[in-house]
């Protein structure tokens, strides 16, 4: 019997329900076992020490038989950790369950195991499956690293949500290149910026920036720039504000040096600036920082200097 227990838990950093939840745990208990049930776990618990030909007879009973929800999702995942084939079976077909936390118990467990076979059974499960089974089965790719997989429910979605949904996922998992692929797409999303923002891509979130695309779209992703808060991404801002004279382009760049914390930024384009109307602004927004900066510029402004 293999035990796997590399998990990436970083992932949970995303927003949105189907992130939180802990992946090896009894997911979605909403009570404290009872005695028996506490037997029954530390009963699977020293399965797992046994050799998976000698360990699966008894998880095909426990399924089969008696022994409460709470009992059985626990299994499933002892289940995903016999390496075999019937095991695998099991696995797959109860990820094919109407009991909605068996179901997704096992597929989170598919995830978990990393069996490749089951994991591409997981295809057919997510495109027939549900909102909520295809974010289960977003999720065991995640954890499986499965990026090709995510990549393609992002291209195939039939709607904005369910893309945005993939697109989240790998920008998770830092898959750069997939997102990439999706940005050379027409129509990028929201959800796309999001997600280049959170896997530091600075490049393609200028490339929508300073593209021909939708004003709201190309506002979001210069305000994402300023989540990436690198040296870099701040003097994308500070460029992208000083090459424009766009009211909302130069808004959208400080509310991402806002976000970045790029006071000392904000100070040198108020040095630089022309008009008192542009010196206002910017005061404005050295003063919502709170940092040495406001006060350098205040002393300034009350000095009577440029």
């Amino acid at each position: 019997m293999r035990i796997n227990l590399t998990i990436p838990l970083a992932l949970l950093a995303i927003s949105g329900p189907m992130y939180a939840q802990a992946p090896v745990t009894l997911a979605a208990a909403e009570r404290a076992p009872n005695y028996d049930e506490e037997l029954a776990l530390a009963a699977l618990e020293g399965l797992m020490a046994q050799p998976g030909e000698r360990a699966l007879p008894i998880i095909k009973k426990v399924l089969a038989g008696q022994q409460s929800k709470l009992v059985k999702q626990r299994a499933l995942f002892v289940l995903s950790q016999i390496d075999s084939a019937e095991a695998q079976q099991i696995l797959v077909q109860a990820a094919r369950s109407t009991d909605s936390a068996m179901r997704g118990e096992a597929i989170r467990a598919i995830g978990i195991g990393g069996d490749p076979k089951s994991l591409d059974a997981l295809q057919e499960i997510y495109a027939a499956g549900s909102a909520d089974v295809k974010g289960d089965v977003l999720q065991a790719w995640l954890i499986a690293g499965r990026r090709e997989a995510v990549y393609q429910a992002a291209v195939n979605a039939k709607s904005e949500d369910e893309a945005n949904r993939a697109i989240r996922i790998l920008g998770a998992m830092g898959a750069t290149e997939e997102l990439r692929k999706l940005g050379d797409r027409p129509n990028a999303s929201s959800g796309l910026v999001e997600a280049y923002a959170i896997s530091g891509d600075l490049a393609s979130l200028r490339k929508i920036a300073e593209g021909s695309g939708h004003d709201a779209l190309r506002l979001e992703a210069v305000r994402k720039i300023g989540i990436i808060g690198s040296d870099a991404a701040n003097a994308a801002l500070r460029e992208i504000y000083a090459r424009t004279s766009d009211t909302e382009i130069r808004d959208a760049a400080l509310q991402g040096m806002l976000i970045s914390g790029d006071d000392q930024g904000v100070l040198a384009l108020y040095r630089a600036a022309k008009s008192s109307e542009e010196k206002r602004t910017l005061m404005r927004y050295l003063s919502m920082m709170d940092g040495d900066a406001a006060l350098q510029a205040i002393d300034q402004a009350l000095e009577g200097k440029k």
